[in-house]
């Protein structure tokens, strides 16, 4: 369609654009909640961890003399901003998952940003208990 992946074929569909697919999906194979609440937290999470996203996949593309400041940058918001979002929702939740009672597309697109921050840092879990426990309930 835009002439671009990535693209997925599925029940007769040419789909395009990350969010689209990600939508059908989580819709189809029932990981997008069971009511337009749940459906909302999904969304307010996952748009959440797109920022999260961005920030660490633009560190490829810093100049050699950003590299370091970008990586302190984005490690801080990691670990002091994000992070903890996620955690205190776990745990007011009382959940192995982000919302409801099982698995949803936020507790998938988390894992993915978990096991990119871990690539750089392998410990940076030790201070939430939480997320490790979602890691891996997933």
């Amino acid at each position: 369609l835009f002439q671009q992946v990535p693209m997925v074929e599925i029940d007769g569909m040419k789909m395009v654009q990350t969010r689209a697919i990600a939508n059908y999906i989580s819709t189809k194979y029932n990981l997008y909640g069971k009511d337009l609440k749940e459906r909302a937290l999904i969304d307010m999470y996952v748009e959440g961890m797109f920022d999260l996203n961005e920030l660490l996949m633009t560190y490829v593309i810093q100049p050699a003399d950003k590299k370091e400041q970008h990586y302190a940058n984005m490690m801080d918001k990691t670990e002091n901003r994000y992070f903890p979002v996620f955690e205190k929702v776990l745990k007011d939740h009382g959940k192995d998952f982000l919302v409801g009672n099982q698995l949803s597309r936020a507790d998938v697109q988390l894992l993915e940003i978990i096991l990119m921050v871990e690539e750089w840092e392998p410990g940076i879990l030790a201070k939430f208990p939480l997320l490790q426990v979602n890691e891996w309930a997933v």
